[in-house]
């Protein structure tokens, strides 16, 4: 199996437990737990109001809307809160990737 394949297939398997053990709705719940918890959901509300105000609500289109929540949302997401979910996710990859790259070879 060339390392492409091998590649391909790691990556697969670690998909698969990552359903398995609910990792990615653990990290989902924990993310949005630390979001709410720094008041993330106020101030992108707060953002978003005051641009319909700015745009005039007959003049934003929902994708515009969209568009800015989507930049100005992940911009807004504080560092700590970050390094916290890179950590888990390390975590995770630390615990499991070695078993697998067993398994695929």
């Amino acid at each position: 199996m060339s390392e492409s394949e091998n590649e391909q297939k790691l990556a697969s398997e670690l998909k698969s437990r990552i359903l398995e053990t609910q990792e990615r709705n653990k990290l989902k719940r924990l993310l949005t737990k630390r979001l709410r918890d720094c008041g993330w959901k106020d101030k992108i509300k707060k953002r978003c109001v005051d641009k319909i105000r700015t745009e005039g609500v007959e003049n934003i289109k929902l994708d515009q809307l969209e568009e800015y929540i989507l930049t100005h949302g992940r911009e807004a997401v504080p560092d700590d809160v970050k390094v916290e979910i890179l950590q888990h996710i390390s975590s995770f990859l630390d615990k499991h990737i070695s078993q697998l790259e067993k398994n695929v070879k």
